[in-house]
């Protein structure tokens, strides 16, 4: 939350800084397992933002008729107004600060470059051709963002690393040999994550989007009627879409189920076929980086594919997920910087189960680590 807090709004909610002052001052206890437990209270503004993404996450999995009843009850009460107020009051003092600080720039005659969102915003406005946004749209800006951060992905990441220990070993050597100036000694760059030497990295953040399911279903409403697989869909028809189902199916080892529909296909469904992806030759219930990769015949180099097969974790087509590149970016950041740094060993298996709950989002019920740095990995 610190990483996309900080990208929305220009400062962080000071997470990580609160957590590791804590341990620092205070004992730990041992569980029965030789891990290490503290007791941390969190900042007020990150207590605030986890709430409210407990209460979209209500909106959203709950029965259609009782999440309006719950949602229109919770508006009412103190506890929600006292933690939306603390969220919206932070957001419109950041806007504020931005703002004064556009407007300082352009008295002086100089030009503000925004560093996070809201200031990318800011410095076009009041720009001939350019929009301005309201105050309340700004919020609403920033809000989907901050709601939709990357904790429930951070966490499945790791526990499918620590399943993994040959996949760690692969992307440690890749990054040590694609990355200059001592990688783990640094903060990584925009363009050590563009570089084109780690493919592997790039496949290990597709499989695991693939395989996190973070955002299992999504819906939409159609406008007009359309026809799917040769039934008429009236307007207004809310359709939800298991983008899960759908990649998990699309096997070779399915390929006659799927190609027996393709009598009532549409047109358009027809002439754009598997749109250049290829159906999973390895099985879809394994954690298997590889299936992303292709090797050249004569040179044996070695390519991330992002089309090699069906998997889309944020959606597709024009309404897929806004963020998804700032996302993906931030995903990689973590991998990468948590691979150099430490080798995450095997939990043992009371702690390592993948039962999930949804919030906003799936995230898994367990995530424990036991990290390690390289140098006393064995």
């Amino acid at each position: 939350m610190d990483a996309i807090t900080s990208i929305t709004l220009g400062e962080s909610v000071g997470a990580v800084a609160h957590a590791l002052s804590v341990i620092d001052a205070s004992d730990s206890d041992v569980d029965a397992f030789g891990g290490m437990k503290f007791q941390l209270a969190s900042p007020p503004l990150y207590t605030s933002v986890r709430y409210l993404i407990q209460c979209v996450g209500d909106a959203v999995s709950l029965p259609p008729a009782i999440s309006y009843i719950v949602q229109q009850i919770r508006r009412w009460t103190p506890k929600f107004n006292k933690h939306y107020k603390l969220v919206v009051d932070h957001i419109f003092e950041r806007v504020h600060e931005v703002r004064r600080a556009v407007k300082e720039a352009r008295d002086l005659g100089e030009e503000y470059h925004g560093n996070c969102l809201i200031g990318m915003i800011a410095e076009k406005e009041g720009l001939p051709g350019q929009e301005s946004l309201s105050e309340w749209e700004l919020r609403d800006e920033a809000l989907a963002y901050i709601l939709f951060d990357l904790s429930s992905i951070e966490l499945f990441s790791m526990k499918f690393l620590a399943e993994n220990p040959q996949v760690q070993q692969i992307l440690h050597s890749e990054l040590l040999s694609a990355l200059e100036d001592g990688p783990q000694n640094r903060p990584l760059t925009f363009d050590d994550m563009m570089s084109a030497d780690t493919p592997y990295l790039e496949a290990v953040v597709a499989e695991i989007l693939r395989c996190a399911q973070v955002a299992p279903a999504s819906s939409k409403q159609t406008t007009e009627p359309i026809e799917v697989l040769g039934r008429t869909l009236p307007a207004g028809t809310n359709i939800l879409w298991c983008q899960h189902i759908a990649s998990n199916n699309a096997t070779i080892f399915n390929e006659d189920k799927i190609r027996a529909l393709d009598e009532v296909r549409s047109e358009t469904s027809r002439k754009n076929g598997m749109g250049g992806r290829s159906l999973w030759s390895i099985p879809t219930d394994r954690f298997e980086p590889d299936r992303w990769i292709k090797v050249e015949e004569i040179t044996g180099k070695r390519t991330f594919d992002p089309r090699a097969g069906y998997s889309f974790p944020f959606g597709v087509g024009l309404r897929s997920c806004a963020g998804k590149q700032l996302a993906t970016l931030e995903l990689k950041i973590f991998i990468a910087t948590l691979n150099l740094s430490f080798f995450l060993e095997e939990v043992p298996k009371e702690l390592s189960s993948h039962r999930a709950q949804i919030e906003l989002t799936r995230y898994p019920v367990q995530a424990y680590v036991a990290p390690r740095t390289w140098t006393n990995t064995q």
